[in-house]
């Protein structure tokens, strides 16, 4: 059986959705890692595993969670003074969108 292999125009598509841009030698770097990766996955079908039972822990591994509580900090300025990006009372954060 073979893999699929990712299309040129596929990749393109791809990134353009994930707003990357490849030079052509890129994108040849690119297509070869996902068609190589494509092809080791493919080869997990050649495998018989009719008879492996299925992987479980030895040990019962329980993670224990707190239940959510919003707590009040008094301390505001202790905060702000944690961040290295502050602007006046506000944090500063990174646009993210153009135009805006």
């Amino acid at each position: 059986m073979s893999a699929k292999k990712i299309e040129n125009e596929e990749l393109i598509w791809l990134a353009q959705e994930a707003r990357l841009v490849f030079t052509d030698e890129e994108l040849a770097d690119v297509s070869a890692y996902i068609n190589n990766f494509l092809e080791m996955l493919d080869r997990f079908q050649e495998l018989d595993l009719k008879d492996v039972e299925p992987f479980s822990f030895a040990e019962a591994i329980e993670c224990p969670l707190r239940e959510d509580a919003v707590v009040r900090f008094e301390n505001r300025d202790a905060i702000m003074a944690e961040s290295a990006h502050v602007e006046g009372d506000y944090f500063k954060a990174p646009r993210i969108m153009e135009g805006v």
